[in-house]
């Protein structure tokens, strides 16, 4: 008899650590990813959001589109992401990605060496070069670069700490049918 009621225990363990896990994911995606929806489309430039998980590490993954202030974009997405970092999607071309490329030697130096004026000239300089529009800004922790052509735009998080609140921006997935 004793056997049985520790089967029947053990049993309803079971079933209610399953319930309340179920419905905590549940929250996490019904309640959570929705609030978070709905607060990311006061932010402009913000298309969409989402939490997405990747090798065990979850992400707070933001599609943009002609961001115009990336330092209050940024400011505003980190305290809905919370301790999450965050992944830029944004509308690249290969052209603008060619020129991020190059400009990454001017930018880790200025990181690394404090020269910040000399990077932000360096930055504009090959921006122009390019034909592309330069926004180069910062503050004591980022520094946010948007790179404009036509109807293509790159945004970069540049985290001059190593605290890892951006990771580094990609270009949006067109093949999931334009949606990230």
């Amino acid at each position: 008899m004793t056997k049985e009621r520790i089967k029947i225990i053990s049993l309803v363990g079971l079933l209610v650590f399953g319930l309340l896990l179920s419905a905590r994911l549940l929250y996490n995606e019904k309640w959570v990813d929705a609030n978070l929806i709905r607060q990311s489309q006061q932010i402009p430039g913000v298309v969409s959001v989402g939490v997405v998980g990747s090798s065990g590490r979850q992400e707070f993954d933001v599609t943009t589109k002609n961001v115009s202030d990336l330092s209050e974009t940024s400011a505003m997405l980190s305290r809905l992401a919370g301790k999450l970092p965050i992944r830029y999607l944004d509308n690249r071309s290969p052209a603008l990605e060619a020129v991020y490329n190059q400009m990454q030697f001017a930018l880790q130096e200025g990181i690394v060496r404090g020269d910040f004026v000399r990077m932000a000239q360096q930055v504009a300089a090959l921006g122009k070069k390019a034909g592309a529009q330069v926004n180069l800004t910062m503050d004591s922790d980022e520094i946010y670069l948007t790179l404009t052509q036509g109807t293509h735009q790159l945004v970069a998080v540049l985290d001059r700490h190593g605290e890892g609140k951006f990771l580094p921006s990609e270009a949006q997935a067109v093949s999931k049918g334009g949606s990230a």
